[in-house]
């Protein structure tokens, strides 16, 4: 039963980013990914909020939703693009808030999870 569950929450995840970046697309090489941002820094919330739940909730929320809706691959192309065209502020920029979000998230998302679950 794990496994379907799992399988069902990917499946989830996958639909919910793809939905987001098909309604919020960057515009341009070098134009702000707000999908990317948007959908990783809410896995870093989700995954904060895992923390202190139980081991199948963790394994099925954290593995499945969260593995396919936050992407590593999506971030390093969005960096790459912007790279090739040269926009150095909008690499640094996007690098920076991405970082900073993705921790404020995960660290708000543990803060939550230690009162919801522990």
């Amino acid at each position: 039963m794990t496994v379907f569950l799992l399988a069902v929450a990917a499946g989830v995840g996958g639909f919910v980013r793809f939905a987001i970046e098909y309604r919020w697309p960057p515009i341009g090489s070098s134009a702000f990914p707000r999908a990317t941002l948007a959908v990783n820094v809410a896995g870093s919330l989700i995954l904060g909020l895992l923390i202190h739940a139980p081991h199948d909730v963790r394994l099925v929320v954290g593995t499945g939703l969260c593995g396919a809706l936050t992407t590593f691959s999506g971030v390093s192309l969005q960096l790459h693009r912007r790279i090739v065209a040269g926009a150095w502020n909008s690499t640094v920029m996007y690098f920076g808030i991405l970082i900073t979000s993705g921790l404020v998230a995960a660290i708000l998302g543990t803060e939550l999870s230690s009162r919801l679950f522990g």
